[in-house]
């Protein structure tokens, strides 16, 4: 299997010198997929980065953007580092028109506006892998599993995909500056925390052996950022996200500790950056792809 991948992947470069296959060779660009969500299903566009250094076998991030829904900025966010590690940037737009508030997009549509726990199948972060594999045939690679990253209100979707729907093709994943946190605690109650989900006691080990990196900016400790939910449970994490984000750490650690569960989540804080994805974004591709293959 290795020499076979060795040897599309060395095709693959061969062909992209040829004249007829180069100009038909998209570096930047954006592609549409279905959500796969059943009867719901709905056409998503995901923009991308394609580097012409990039492998058939290559590596591939998936980029969740913000409240802003701006997945092309986000991509954008990422073409230096695209560049300098050979990787493929997918940003999937979560458009407002289908994934209407946080309740359909940063909370994954857990629940239904009465307050009622939707079906698993349901659920925005299923989204991601179906991306995935479409990209995989569209844009004509073959690596089996993806980097992850999101920024703020990105970052709440990506650290509660891996808390209620771990995917087994994921490799590594960044949450980088969440204004909030849904943590791992049976003792309180969705979407602070776990305790009336049938998660809390089927995923969490589960979800502590996946690698997660709780990104922080050292400077994004803004107590009145426009932004930032003050909620009496939001504030009971901290009173602003660099706060926050050492709760859920440390919160995390110490529920894998009380389970025994292996712990693979780690954390890190990045000095003189604030609330802004494009100065998280360099630094979470060295985390990613700097010390790896």
């Amino acid at each position: 299997m290795r020499l076979l991948l060795r040897f599309l992947s060395v095709l693959f470069s061969f062909l992209l010198c040829l004249p007829g296959w180069s100009k038909n060779f998209e570096v930047k660009g954006v592609i549409t997929v279905s959500d796969g969500r059943g009867e719901n299903a709905s056409p998503m566009d995901v923009y991308f980065y394609r580097p012409r250094s990039f492998q058939a076998n290559g590596r591939v991030l998936i980029v969740i953007h913000g409240q802003s829904r701006n997945a092309d900025g986000y991509r954008d966010y990422f073409i230096d580092s695209a560049e300098r590690y050979g990787v493929l940037v997918l940003a999937p737009e979560f458009s407002r028109e289908i994934y209407r508030g946080s309740r359909q997009f940063n909370l994954g549509n857990m629940k239904n506006r009465a307050g009622q726990f939707l079906p698993i199948g349901s659920r925005s972060y299923l989204v991601i892998d179906r991306v995935f594999e479409q990209a995989k045939s569209k844009l004509s690679f073959m690596q089996k599993g993806y980097s992850l990253f999101g920024h703020s209100a990105g970052s709440q979707f990506v650290h509660r995909m891996i808390l209620f729907c771990p995917s087994k093709m994921l490799v590594a994943a960044v949450a980088a500056n969440a204004g909030w946190y849904t943590v791992p605690d049976t003792k309180v109650k969705f979407p602070y925390g776990m305790g009336n989900t049938i998660e809390a006691d089927k995923f969490l080990s589960q979800s502590f052996k996946q690698k997660l990196i709780i990104m922080l900016g050292q400077d994004d400790d803004d107590e009145n950022h426009r932004s930032l939910r003050t909620t009496q449970k939001a504030m009971a994490q901290g009173s602003h996200r660099l706060a926050r984000g050492r709760y859920f750490y440390r919160t995390a650690k110490e529920m894998a500790q009380r389970l025994r569960a292996p712990f693979f989540w780690e954390i890190s804080v990045v000095p003189g950056v604030g609330h802004s994805g494009r100065r998280m974004a360099d630094p979470a591709a060295d985390l990613l792809f700097g010390g790896s293959d």
